[in-house]
């Protein structure tokens, strides 16, 4: 991947690879992304997991290249000059190896001519500083994939949760107040107006796998219930906003898929894919809907990994609490 030389044309990179994606895999994308490792894409020095635009594009290039290893690192990491990160260790980058971009975005103190760090940012405005001496400045870094680095010890792949598929949709379903019927006849569906899931039952279903990675698909629905996110659900089926929506669905199961994979059931696959080209249009003709798509997602996933008890309340507000920051400077910034 050439390095960015801005958002636009990083977003345009973003969204040609996914729209490539969907015209090679259609909904069974979905099928491919969830055998990358059973872990989301995280730093292979301090661990932490990438989030948002970024874990989604990471995971995009592993299941392109065929990576199933999680980690990432960069050219710093990799050359560790001063033995810091792996000072017993000799590491060397493979030959032809390319690197991956990722975006940060941090706080930029026009006064003093310095980036911060967010928490440093959140510090100064405590302090009295004004929010108008800061602006949201954007960089992109090279990273690359453990695949690709000689002498990185190999990747343990995690054991399997302790939480179980039908476990983890009764936590959410108690969790987030939303209750989950098998009356559906034949339609899986859930009812806004009412803030219910409606299944059919569990014995039409090829395997209780299925039935559960269509609660999942669903439950991400209710997550945009006002009481929750309050995200736009208008729109009737076939529209626009219709098809946008099941965009966001999608990736939120995915996100969710480090707990319990859910791939495209065959009936899945012939609800949804009319809407594959939809997405398709939308995103090379407009590429921050994707952008815009995952943000939404990423927030889902974060609120139902809370609600099913997988991540603590602090650990919720600090996801949380980083994406509204980022998307009311990036608000601030491009009108």
């Amino acid at each position: 991947m050439a390095r960015p030389m801005n958002k636009d044309e990083y977003r345009a990179q973003l969204a040609e690879a996914f729209a490539h994606v969907l015209e090679e895999h259609g909904l069974e994308w979905k099928k491919e992304w969830s055998g990358r490792g059973g872990e989301a894409p995280h730093n292979g020095v301090t661990r932490a997991c990438y989030r948002g635009t970024n874990a989604f594009w990471l995971s995009l290039i592993s299941m392109v290249k065929g990576y199933d290893d999680p980690r990432w690192v960069t050219m710093v990491q990799i050359m560790d000059q001063g033995g810091k990160y792996h000072p017993k260790e000799k590491w060397h980058l493979k030959k032809g190896s390319k690197a991956t971009y990722v975006e940060y975005w941090y706080p930029y103190d026009t006064k003093n001519r310095k980036a911060l760090t967010w928490e440093q940012y959140r510090d100064e405005l405590s302090h009295g500083r004004k929010d108008t001496e800061f602006r949201l400045s954007t960089r992109y870094t090279p990273v690359f994939n453990a695949r690709d680095v000689e002498g990185m010890p190999p990747w343990e792949r995690p054991e399997a949760g302790d939480i179980s598929a039908d476990e983890l949709i009764g936590k959410l379903s108690r969790g987030m107040g939303v209750p989950v019927f098998t009356d559906g006849g034949d339609r899986a569906y859930y009812s806004p107006a009412h803030d219910q899931i409606h299944l059919p039952a569990p014995e039409s279903f090829l395997s209780a796998y299925a039935f559960n990675a269509t609660a999942l698909h669903e439950l991400a629905h209710a997550t945009g219930h006002p009481s929750r996110l309050g995200r736009e659900q208008g729109g009737g089926f076939g529209s626009a906003a219709y098809a946008y929506e099941e965009l966001v669905a999608e990736m939120c199961s995915c996100f969710v898929g480090v707990n319990l994979t859910a791939e495209a059931t065959p009936a899945h696959i012939d609800n949804h894919k009319a809407y594959v080209q939809a997405w398709v249009q939308s995103i090379r003709e407009k590429p921050e809907t994707l952008v815009k798509a995952i943000r939404d997602a990423q927030a889902a996933a974060s609120f139902m990994d809370w609600k099913a008890g997988l991540i603590t309340d602090k650990e919720y507000e600090r996801a949380r609490g980083s994406v509204l920051e980022v998307q009311q400077k990036r608000r601030e910034r491009e009108r």
